[in-house]
């Protein structure tokens, strides 16, 4: 073990003098992810080897940071503080403790600018320290003038290129500063309100050499560790496997999917749940909520009825459906009723001049013969609201009533019920009204997220990192 030290400071951890480094497995591919999609990889391997990172207090800029330390490898970066103790730092960040506990940590709240750039020269001297984080610059930087200021930090920024050490500085600082003109990279944390709810953002202002295909993410601190999200991705349906059922919560139906589950509790015997998206939610996210609970009403041998999205693929959700529970079981419990009138769909049953009463008919004569084929006589259906609203765009006050019926039936009955609306659908007021639970979908910096609105929930982001027919809902905190 060895302890490096400089007039009038010691480092608070020793380290391994061998360097070696820390984590795999997961570790190392979280690592990677945050490096690929911050550019930080690039910053790694040396072309932007100075990087500001900012943000109002409490926007998760020591995280951050701390992940960039961490993947620097153990031992083989220093953690600079003007603000607060490593004990502290660890209370108030316990997943970072082992990162704190596997790097050279100074403590310089006492020290003047001067003596801390003395004590930056020194870490970039022969022992080559990889990574240097300073949280925070910018409050010993406004203890010099403008003049001083300027040279300090344009001798840290030669020091990082000739010795090849990264430097890392944390600033609180709003608007640009001289560092700001002087860094190789510039990324700033932001709070933003979304739906009455708080997301977190980052923006990348640049990384010189480094092409930045998007210049904004979403991220979380969920359990005290930074995550960021990409754009939507959708889902490898090849990977489609056996479904593994999932029983009944505290007499409610089970979404068929834990994540839902986790978030709405199940589907309370005639409820109603409104789904919400935006025109930027792409159908397979829809499909992860829309699927779930009509493969696990089959699985327990229940029935069910679809009316499909607009644009949704007949063939692909058979066979994602065929791939789950077996052709046998899909042929005899499930109806899609597709209204959607259109040359190369031959599964609807439309006539040409079909009412929204008829529609309504059909659903009912499909729901009794359904019931005597469920174990339990119970029926789930899912109806999109947006295709009846393109069907009877003329006569929407009577698919209004007709839905609203639909409700009211459903509720004195042990069926389940789920529509799809549009944001944008006239009579979303009353739908909403009228359903006992309410979720929304959109879209921010191409990611997906989600929240419940009755109940009320946190915002979730939707991924596909397990099952591509169930969704992934990671909370935004």
């Amino acid at each position: 073990m060895t302890t490096r030290k400089s007039p009038g400071l010691k480092p608070l951890v020793q380290v391994d003098s061998q360097g070696s480094t820390a984590g795999s497995g997961a570790d190392d591919l979280a690592e990677t992810r945050i490096a690929a999609v911050l550019g930080l990889k690039q910053f790694t391997q040396r072309p932007v080897r100075t990087l500001l990172v900012k943000g109002l207090a409490g926007t998760g800029k020591t995280t951050i940071a701390l992940e960039i330390l961490k993947a620097s490898g153990k031992g083989k970066g220093a953690y600079i503080s003007s603000r607060v103790p490593k004990e502290l730092l660890e209370m108030q960040i316990p997943a970072m403790q082992k990162t704190l506990q596997n790097q050279e940590f100074y403590d310089i709240r006492l020290e003047d600018a001067t003596t801390a750039l003395d004590f930056v020269i020194q870490l970039t001297g022969p022992k080559k320290v990889k990574t240097i984080v300073f949280d925070s610059w910018d409050g010993l930087a406004k203890e010099l003038d403008q003049k001083e200021r300027l040279r300090a930090e344009k001798t840290m920024m030669a020091l990082a290129n000739n010795s090849g050490a990264q430097l890392v500085f944390v600033s609180e600082e709003p608007g640009a500063t001289t560092i700001d003109y002087l860094v190789d990279g510039i990324l700033e944390l932001v709070r933003v309100e979304e739906q009455d709810r708080a997301v977190r953002e980052f923006i990348i202002h640049k990384l010189r050499g480094t092409k930045i295909p998007q210049h904004k993410y979403l991220f979380t601190l969920l359990e005290g560790k930074f995550t960021f999200f990409g754009p939507y991705a959708i889902p490898d349906y090849s990977k489609v496997g056996k479904f593994v059922r999932r029983p009944d919560i505290d007499g409610s139906y089970s979404f068929g999917s834990g994540a839902l589950d986790r978030l709405f509790g199940g589907i309370v015997p005639g409820s109603t749940l409104a789904v919400e998206y935006d025109e930027n939610v792409p159908y397979p996210a829809l499909r992860t909520i829309e699927l779930p609970p009509i493969i696990n009403f089959l699985s327990m041998g229940r029935s069910a009825i679809l009316l499909p999205l607009p644009g949704a693929n007949d063939e692909r959700t058979n066979s994602i459906l065929t791939k789950t529970l077996g052709e046998s079981v899909v042929s005899d419990r499930l109806r899609i009723l597709n209204v959607v009138r259109t040359s190369d769909l031959k599964t609807t049953q439309m006539q040409k001049n079909v009412t929204p009463n008829e529609i309504h008919e059909m659903v009912t004569r499909e729901t009794t013969t359904l019931r005597e084929k469920s174990k339990d006589q119970s029926v789930l259906l899912v109806k999109s609201v947006s295709a009846l609203e393109n069907l009877f765009a003329s006569d929407l006050d009577s698919l209004l009533e007709v839905t609203s019926q639909e409700i009211i039936t459903l509720a004195q009955s042990h069926d389940a019920h789920i529509l799809f609306l549009a944001k944008d659908s006239p009579i979303r007021s009353r739908i909403l009204s009228m359903s006992s639970s309410y979720a929304k979908l959109f879209v921010r910096d191409g990611t997906v997220l989600m929240f419940g609105v009755k109940p009320h929930t946190g915002i979730y982001v939707l991924q596909h990192l397990e099952d591509p027919t169930s969704p992934s809902l990671t909370q935004m905190v």
